[in-house]
């Protein structure tokens, strides 16, 4: 049941803006600008490289430049984080428990877009000073072009761990 909601959840923001762009398709097709999608990709690796630096220089400022201030942070294990805000101080909690000073990289493992959206999924990696990987997860985000560049405006991410019993 878990499963199947959280794929709901996951997939959501494809259905909500795929729908539309096929039923004016026809319409603007002649009108629509192409995306170039290897531009895309090198920019979104370019804000989740930013976010990883931020991210292991303990920079929460940094953190949540990349994201919309109207924003929606879907964390694991905890209420969803509305605003730059609420997802500063959630950025903040989670820097307090980290008591190794493991660092964070992101791959991305696929990317969408159209019109003036993208959706990305990836993977994150936790490792400690020698390189080991202490925890590994998965994200999505969806991303809105604002003043001609892209922002996250939702994420969601969980853990690869087994839920504790």
């Amino acid at each position: 049941m878990k499963r199947s909601f959280l794929w709901m959840v996951l997939l959501t923001p494809l259905f909500l803006f795929l729908p539309a762009c096929e039923e004016h398709e026809e319409m603007e097709h002649d009108h629509a600008e192409a995306i170039d999608m290897d531009a895309l990709r090198a920019e979104i690796t370019a804000m989740e490289n930013a976010y990883a630096a931020a991210d292991n220089a303990k920079d929460a400022d940094g953190v949540v430049a990349y994201y919309a201030d109207d924003a929606q942070s879907l964390g694991a294990n905890e209420p969803t984080a509305v605003g730059k805000e609420a997802i500063k101080a959630s950025v903040m909690k989670n820097f307090e428990k980290d008591t190794m000073g493991y660092t964070i990289s992101f791959e991305t493992t696929g990317l969408w877009a159209a019109g003036d959206y993208a959706v990305e999924t990836g993977t994150s990696k936790s490792v400690d000073k020698d390189g080991n990987v202490m925890r590994s997860g998965k994200f999505m985000t969806l991303f809105e072009k604002r003043d001609g560049k892209y922002i996250a405006i939702r994420d969601i991410y969980n853990s690869d761990a087994s839920p504790c019993k």
